[in-house]
């Protein structure tokens, strides 16, 4: 019953692979978990999910929600993979024709977030470089060069840096210092780091989840759903049930 987001000022920095890591590392302790895309119309998420040709809902279908949502039907109702629901862009082919054009009114998708939030344990939402205000605490994916770290300094001038509960950064094994630094210069604590993984890649050609079972991904997204979804309960005082995993928040290399 936690809300938390992946954003990145950086295009292609790997939001929805992180998203879909923490989305079924919440479902394999045990949790209900829901990986949204926060760009309706995108279809992307579904893709890197590997869920493109399964049955269920997409945005489009929820486009003319109005009112209270069901969380618990509607998750029901979405395409799943590994234990987690996807709700992305899109139809279901993997097709760029199949997209769909049409916006998902703002009154819509909050219904629809407000809804899974209440039902879930934890909902994962993809930003992409957009954030939306109120909705729970989100991680910023850094990818560690320096366009990437310019793009953070760019996009932090524009959003409100409250909203982050931290920094991970992405780039090649053994850069950890350098991560600290970055993470210091940006005013925001270092979470963890997403380094090369190989499964990931492979995980992508078989149509799987990222971060599913093991590997340097799976690690460091099972370590901030414990960690992340436990101080956002503690700062909202709620005592909602969360996935059990280890709370330290993961600072060392995944």
């Amino acid at each position: 019953m936690t809300i938390l987001g992946v954003v990145s000022g950086s295009g292609g920095a790997g939001c929805s692979t992180l998203a879909a890591a923490l989305g079924v590392q919440a479902a394999a302790l045990g949790g209900t978990a829901v990986v949204v895309d926060g760009d309706p119309v995108c279809g992307g998420l579904q893709v890197t999910t590997g869920v493109e040709h399964l049955p269920g809902h997409r945005w489009a279908e929820l486009a003319e929600v109005d009112g209270v949502v069901d969380g618990s039907r509607l998750r029901e109702r979405l395409p799943q993979a590994d234990g987690c629901a996807v709700l992305s862009g899109g139809r279901v082919s993997s097709t760029l024709t199949a997209l769909s054009p049409e916006p998902v009114p703002p009154t819509a998708f909050d219904a629809v977030l407000d809804g899974l939030e209440r039902s879930c344990d934890l909902v994962v939402v993809d930003w992409g470089r957009q954030l939306r205000p109120g909705q729970g605490a989100s991680l910023y994916l850094l990818p560690l060069t320096a366009r990437g770290i310019a793009d953070a300094q760019a996009w932090l001038a524009q959003f409100d840096a409250e909203q982050l509960a931290g920094v991970v950064t992405r780039s090649r094994r053994g850069r950890r210092k350098l991560a600290e630094a970055a993470a210091a210069g940006l005013g925001l604590p270092l979470l963890g780091e997403v380094v090369d993984d190989r499964r990931v890649a492979v995980a992508e050609r078989r149509g799987g989840m990222p971060g599913a079972g093991r590997g340097p991904l799976a690690r460091l997204a099972r370590n901030i759903v414990g960690a992340v979804v436990q101080a956002e309960q503690a700062r909202t005082g709620r005592a909602d049930r969360v996935p059990r995993g280890r709370r330290r928040v993961a600072t060392g290399r995944a």
